[in-house]
C-alpha cells in the first residue's frame, strides 16, 4: 500500500445520485466514486483513465476514484484558488493530489464498503 507524509480529511456527498468525496484541505479536490464488479473492474478503470486520473484500492474491486476537480471550481470557492506559476508548484500539486487521491480510496473503503 501506498503511503503518505500527509492525512487527508474527506466528507462525503451525493450530487444526482453520484457518491462525491471532497478533500477538506489543500488542493480542495472533488473525487467520484465510480462503482464497478469485480468482472469489469479493468475495463471501467481503463475507461476513466481515458478521462483523467483515477485511483482504487489495493484489493477491492467494486469501485475505483476519479478526480473532478481542484481548487476554486471556476470562481464557485475564490478562497481554494490554486497558483501554479512553476514546474516546482505543478510537480508539487500533482504528488499532492496523487497522495490524496490514494487516500480517498482506502478511506472510502474502511467508511463505506467495509462497514
Amino acid at each position: 500500500m501506498t503511503t503518505s507524509e500527509q492525512v487527508f480529511t474527506f466528507t462525503m456527498s451525493v450530487l444526482e445520485k453520484q457518491t462525491l468525496l471532497n478533500l477538506q484541505e489543500w488542493p480542495w479536490s472533488v473525487f467520484q466514486v465510480v462503482p464497478t464488479t469485480p468482472e469489469k473492474f479493468d475495463d471501467t478503470v481503463a475507461t476513466c483513465k481515458k478521462r483523467g486520473f483515477v485511483a482504487y484500492h489495493d484489493t477491492d474491486r467494486t469501485f475505483c476514484i476519479i478526480h473532478l476537480c481542484s481548487g476554486d471550481q471556476d470562481g464557485k470557492f475564490p478562497e481554494h484558488h490554486i497558483e501554479i506559476n512553476s514546474q516546482d508548484q505543478a510537480e508539487k500539486f500533482l504528488q499532492t493530489l496523487q497522495n490524496a487521491m490514494t487516500q480517498a480510496a482506502v478511506w472510502y473503503y474502511a467508511n463505506v464498503i467495509a462497514q
